[in-house]
């Protein structure tokens, strides 16, 4: 994202959250054509529900009339639990990932908001 945060699968945010209690770095390794100019202004926008079967099979039934189960299929890692990205360019701070999308992508808000028209 152009923030310097990231669209991962479900369980991510716990585990950089949990890395950042412990003092221990998280280290992003993508491509970048991953990097994107758009800013995560609502986190839902960027997320699908899933099947809760996976985490709660339908054949508890008892347990599955009482509870209300959401399955996000993506989690959003904000820039401040990520110390680096490491791309086929180089290792870069979130706080510099603008930069690159200004390089990469010409002026970045000219594109985010062709993409919003769209």
């Amino acid at each position: 994202m152009a923030n310097g945060g990231l669209i991962a699968v479900s369980g991510t945010h716990m585990v950089a959250a949990a890395a950042h209690h412990h003092s221990t770095q998280v280290v992003v390794c993508a491509g970048p054509y991953k990097h994107s100019p758009w800013f995560p202004f609502n986190d839902d926008r960027f997320n699908a529900l899933v099947s809760p079967d996976a985490v709660l099979p339908y054949r508890e039934g008892d347990l599955v009339n009482n509870v209300d189960v959401i399955s996000p299929r993506y989690d959003y890692v904000p820039p401040e639990l990520v110390d680096i990205f490491v791309d086929s360019m180089g290792g870069h701070l979130p706080s510099y990932l603008y930069r690159l999308l200004q390089e990469n992508y010409g002026d970045a808000k000219d594109l985010a908001w062709n993409i919003y028209d769209s």
